[in-house]
């Protein structure tokens, strides 16, 4: 009799490995620049090389598939970022660099998922909220490090963590995000230098 456990899991890295295939063949036809309202279910699967009812057996609907492409397109990007984070005292302005030069190729390498995730956040209230509350669950742990270091003494006590945490946040990602829609590559560096600057003043360094 076969293991319960061991189809268990098959059935996950199964899973698994539909989910991949369709999330990679939508980065694709994005890449390629087709508006994320313009890819039909049916491209989609074709695109993914799996049928149409595979498709939804993982997806309700192409807003789930953009809200869980969202969350393992920025994994790695927020990911990051709260590293740095995670430093806390041993944090450095050229560890910060390197940090925010990282978030920049994220974003480069998955431009075409997080600008649907912008196109749809317009009218698509599911979306929207997810992409709200998982910039603003970056933004609490920024908050959290600004309060510690005014209660250590190392911020001034006029600044307000939480104003500057969301400015520090949601003005990286829109910054970073126009910059990358903009600019081939060329301007990366300076970039980099530019929020690493910001940012670390901003923070107390």
């Amino acid at each position: 009799m076969a293991s319960v456990t061991r189809k268990s899991k098959t059935g996950r890295a199964r899973r698994g490995t539909v989910e991949r295939l369709v999330y990679d063949a939508v980065e694709r036809l994005l890449a390629d620049g087709t508006p994320y309202t313009a890819l039909g279910i049916q491209r989609i699967a074709d695109e993914a090389g799996v049928a149409r009812s595979s498709f939804y057996l993982h997806f309700a609907d192409k807003t789930d598939l953009l809200i869980r492409l969202g969350e393992s397109s920025t994994e790695e990007l927020f990911g990051v970022a709260e590293r740095w984070l995670a430093e806390g005292a041993d944090a450095t302005p050229d560890s910060l660099r390197r940090a925010v030069a990282e978030v920049i190729e994220q974003r480069r390498r998955h431009a075409g998922a997080l600008a649907a995730l912008d196109e749809v956040a317009a009218y698509d209230d599911g979306v929207a909220s997810f992409w709200k509350t998982r910039i603003e669950r970056f933004a609490a742990l920024v908050e959290r490090r600004l309060v510690e270091a005014r209660d250590g003494g190392l911020l001034d006590p006029s600044v307000d963590p939480r104003t500057t945490s969301r400015w520090i946040a949601w003005g990286t990602e829109r910054t970073v995000a126009q910059h990358v829609d903009s600019d081939p590559g060329d301007g990366d560096a300076a970039l980099a230098e530019t929020l690493t600057r910001a940012i670390w003043h901003a923070m107390g360094g």
